[in-house]
């Protein structure tokens, strides 16, 4: 409950206990209620970002804004989130809850009172991603599905020599796919849904949509779904656009044998009927292997005008689905949001509120919105389509509520995007697309699962992130790149590293002669044997995992003899990636001078013990003092 310190006196105050704490209903404009300092420090220990953790929690020993009040942290399970809150430990592909409790203490009052919060956090699970695929179709002229590779979600190369990946006149009606949409759903299945429509007949010519569900992303079943047959004799026959379908998987749908789980697909729909008089967004839950529709379908959202080329996600941050749309006919792209995906148990579309004005940091014509989030990381990136002008443009957001400028993609050469979509993909999955359908110049990134650092309720917990694979290249003078970790060459030759990832941002070296450099590629010329031995080169991802490679060079020069350290160890990347998970501190304990254990870090003057343990089941000693 809070407690109020006082407020300044009025003509008249009313006072109502509530559950948490006191609602004051002034009757006079000029009350002023203070809440008494503690209490407002205990309102505000809740760190930010804990519904889906990323990254490290920042945790105060002291509210000092509030007054001298120290805080005390303990997490429920220190294999997960250590008591200093850092993430010690993720899941893979799902999030794990952990229990945090905040101790704050006043002990400036004659008798010391010490209050306690709990807060549940999320750590988000690692996501066994590397790259990204985007699925689209580039032209008018040429409604087919084509694919496209990226590392970082921005920069797309397209595959298969620039050639289509699926033919759309051998699975449409209409003979052209157009706003291919593709969902990873949580049984195995990738989901793909497209509008089935052949521009050249003109714009009402669409009149349903094709379904596809793949293992693979390579091999895919389809089936077709013609609004006049299927529902002939209601006005849903009627329609002349049914346009850019999506799905989303509801994991609150029952099926028939109690699982839970279904594809929910909302696509947009216009009837010349009059009964749907301009462009609205219905839903319909996909049957149960992917190849119909169930029932009729149901209205989910409109703006009052033609709304089309809707795109939803969840974030488990505000724990709200985010819905972006096209205004059709005033252009832009606009957002509202809901707590839940349906309402009326799936018969009904949800409350969506809190729209927004138009997001797109252009004043290009635009359309096709498609959100994605980043690998491992809390960024969103909301792409759309300048359709006018033949180029796809990238913002990127971390609240989905503001949006900044990335990039635009470049409008020449084989990769030309019209509305589609991008997932994130493993490296296996990535390896076996170029395998299926080659991609020229393009060297894939790889994010291995980080290493495995213990076991809770049967499943692997790992360690909280994983570098990113370098490829040491190094070139002998205008000769070629070669990958190698052992190099040897003459005297006065020049030597070049030029490590991959190409697109890494995060360098740093360090080698012989006091060499240190924060560029990826480095250029040392007229060589002797004070530059031999070995260069280290470190690479921080985006997602601030660091990864490392050293790379042995000797110099052929009698003068100054390369002499090897035999006390050296840990050259490979892999040694010393595994090296630094082992020296991870997994759990801290305090004790008292006289070896008395305490519950929580000391916060009092005096001497203490604190006890390490590591990954490696080893441990350290060491005393310290409060003051």
């Amino acid at each position: 409950m809070k407690k109020i310190k006082g407020w300044k006196k009025t003509s008249c105050v009313s006072a109502i206990l509530v559950a948490g704490g006191f609602f004051v209903s002034p009757l006079n404009a000029q009350e002023i209620v203070e809440i008494a300092p503690f209490w407002e420090a205990l309102d505000n220990l809740e760190p930010a970002g804990i519904n889906d953790l990323y990254t490290d929690l920042n945790l105060p020993d002291t509210m000092k804004k509030f007054g001298p009040f120290p805080v005390t942290w303990e997490s429920s399970d220190t294999l997960f989130l250590g008591h200093d809150g850092r993430i010690n430990g993720r899941l893979v592909g799902e999030n794990k809850e952990v229990t945090l409790t905040a101790t704050l203490y006043d002990n400036e009052r004659s008798t010391p009172r010490a209050e306690k919060r709990d807060f549940k956090v999320s750590i988000h699970g690692f996501e066994p991603y590397s790259n990204y695929l985007f699925a689209y179709f580039p032209a008018n002229n040429n409604e087919n599905i084509y694919y496209a590779l990226s590392n970082d979600g921005y920069n797309f190369t397209p595959m298969n020599d620039g050639k289509r990946v699926v033919a759309a006149d051998t699975v449409s009606i209409k003979k052209g796919l157009r706003d291919p949409h593709v969902l990873r759903a949580p049984d195995g299945w990738f989901y793909m849904v497209n509008t089935d429509m052949k521009s050249a007949e003109g714009w009402a010519s669409n009149r349903g949509m094709v379904l596809m569900k793949s293992r693979d992303l390579i091999h895919w079943k389809h089936s077709t779904i013609h609004f006049p047959d299927r529902y002939k004799g209601k006005n849903f026959a009627n329609v002349t656009r049914v346009w850019a379908p999506e799905t989303f998987w509801d994991d609150s749908y029952v099926n028939k044998d109690g699982s839970k789980g279904r594809p929910l697909v909302y696509y947009s729909l216009l009837t010349n009927d009059g009964t749907i008089p301009y462009d609205q967004v219905f839903f319909n839950y996909a049957n149960e292997d992917f190849t119909d529709l169930e029932g009729d379908p149901i209205h989910f959202f409109d703006r009052g005008k033609s709304t089309i080329d809707m795109d939803i996600v969840y974030n488990p941050v505000d724990k709200l689905y985010h819905a972006f749309y096209k205004n059709e006919g005033d252009g832009g792209i606009c957002k509202v949001q809901a707590q839940t995906l349906t309402s009326a148990n799936g018969t009904k579309g949800p409350t969506w509120y809190n729209r927004t004005s138009a997001l797109q940091q252009t004043t290009e014509a635009v359309e096709g919105a498609g959100v994605f989030k980043l690998i491992n990381q809390n960024t969103w990136v909301l792409m759309y389509d300048c359709y006018n002008n033949g180029h796809y443009q990238f913002t990127s957001s971390t609240d989905l509520k503001t949006f900044k400028f990335v990039q635009n993609t470049e409008m020449k050469g084989a990769f030309t995007p019209r509305h589609g979509t991008v997932l994130p993909i493993t490296a296996q999955e990535t390896a076996a697309l170029m395998k299926a359908f080659p991609t020229k110049d393009f060297e894939p990134r790889v994010i291995d699962i980080p290493d495995s650092i213990g076991v809770c309720d049967g499943k692997k917990v790992v360690a909280p992130c994983s570098g990113t694979k370098i490829v040491p290249y190094v070139k002998v003078g205008d000769g070629e790149w070669n990958e190698s970790t052992d190099l040897k060459v003459a005297k006065g030759s020049s030597v070049t590293f030029g490590p991959h990832p190409w697109d890494g941002k995060i360098w740093s070296w360090e080698g012989p002669d006091k060499f240190k450099s924060t560029t990826r590629e480095n250029t040392l010329k007229n060589l002797d044997g004070s530059k031999s031995g070995y260069y280290t080169v470190t690479y921080t991802n985006e997602t601030g995992c660091k990864s490392q490679a050293k790379i042995k060079m000797v110099v052929d020069d009698p003068d100054k003899p390369f002499i090897e350290d035999t006390t050296r160890t840990g050259f490979s990347a892999q040694i010393s990636n595994k090296l630094e998970i082992s020296s991870k501190i997994m759990r801290t304990i305090y004790f008292s001078a006289n070896g008395q254990m305490l519950q929580t870090k000391p916060q009092w003057h005096g001497l203490y013990i604190r006890k390490d343990i590591f990954a490696n089941g080893q441990s350290k000693i060491t005393k310290f003092i409060v003051k």
